[in-house]
């Protein structure tokens, strides 16, 4: 097929400016087009930042579908509102079928919520005709508010789960790779920082938090090398959460590196234990540690488990898989007739 995909390649106001001078490869949208175009189809990439309305629609038209992934500050800066609803409506009455894909979580979050349930203000993204994003916890409360959504859980890119090179400056026994200075959604924050705080009171100047204040990343191969170099990367999750989660512990487990995770529904039974994971209940932070002092000190079990997981992940649980099944689920549900 030809796909028609908005979103953001690598700009330098969603990125910072080391993406602007060539590390494109660092944004989601470059993972999921080039997955597509593993599975043999053609992907025009159109920039979010910078093309209007009127461009992405003549461009979708002459596709198969239109994807879409909106980076929200791009799209409220500086684009009307009503252009997003009046296009994506558009191309549904002329048959050009469209989508939209997203990792982030809406529901229980009070500043996105209203992107999902207010049509004049809130995000064309909802408008689509399919809806995949990563919270599959909320089918009903997205078809309530007229969003046909589909979980589609996260993946890792599969050019990138290759070995990384161990660094002595970033060797540590534990990490946490992620917002650990000032997170975003304070509906989470206490949760996280009891997290944070455990790990620092049981493990000192053994552990490790990145990124570094004030550095950007790590990106491409250098997130490699980082997990080559740490020997356990202990993982979060929203407290509440079913089949929810970030990519991290995916990300972590396809690049070669062991994770120390809370038991998610959804997420154990795609990543068994022992593939390259250990689950602790939800805020046990003591088991969370017990386990972290185990895997650090036993390097022959952990890196028989990092081997198993990566060689699973690879077989199922790439974004190459996960464009696949959005696909599937489209054509299954009659989008090309």
């Amino acid at each position: 097929m030809r796909v028609a995909y908005c979103g953001n390649f690598g700009s330098a106001v969603g990125l910072g400016a080391e993406v602007a001078a060539g590390a494109a490869h660092a944004t989601t949208e470059s993972h999921w087009a080039g997955s597509l175009e593993r599975l043999g189809h053609e992907v025009m990439r159109v920039d979010e930042e910078r093309t209007p309305w009127a461009e992405r629609v003549r461009i979708a038209e002459s596709c198969d579908m239109f994807l879409w992934t909106s980076t929200w500050a791009f799209n409220a800066a500086w684009t009307p509102l009503a252009d997003g609803f009046r296009s994506v409506r558009y191309l549904h009455e002329r048959g050009v079928p469209t989508a939209c894909v997203h990792l982030d979580r809406w529901h229980g979050l009070a500043n996105r919520e209203r992107q999902v349930t207010d049509r004049r203000t809130g995000s064309a993204m909802f408008a689509c005709d399919f809806v995949f994003t990563a919270d599959g916890d909320s089918d009903d409360w997205f078809r309530s508010h007229d969003v046909n959504h589909f979980w589609l859980p996260p993946g890792v890119y599969e050019p990138e789960c290759v070995p990384g090179t161990p660094r002595d400056e970033w060797r540590s026994d534990v990490a946490f790779i992620g917002g650990w200075q000032d997170y975003g959604h304070s509906e989470h924050w206490e949760h996280r920082k009891a997290m944070l705080d455990a790990l620092r009171a049981a493990f000192g100047d053994r552990a490790a938090f990145w990124p570094k204040v004030g550095e950007p990343g790590p990106w491409g191969s250098d997130y490699n090398d980082l997990l080559a170099s740490v020997k356990v990367v202990v993982g979060d999750a929203w407290r509440d959460a079913r089949r929810y989660f970030s990519n991290r512990a995916v990300e972590v487990i396809g690049r070669g590196g062991f994770c120390v995770h809370p038991w998610i529904e959804g997420l154990a039974e795609r990543i068994p234990e022992g593939c390259g994971v250990a689950y602790f209940p939800p805020g046990d932070w003591d088991a969370m540690c017990d386990l972290v002092e185990h895997y650090s000190t036993h390097d022959d079990e952990r890196l028989e488990a990092v081997a198993k997981g990566q060689a699973h992940v690879l077989s199922s649980e790439t974004y190459t898989h996960r464009m696949a099944e959005m696909l599937s689920t489209m054509q299954a549900a009659g989008a090309w007739r």
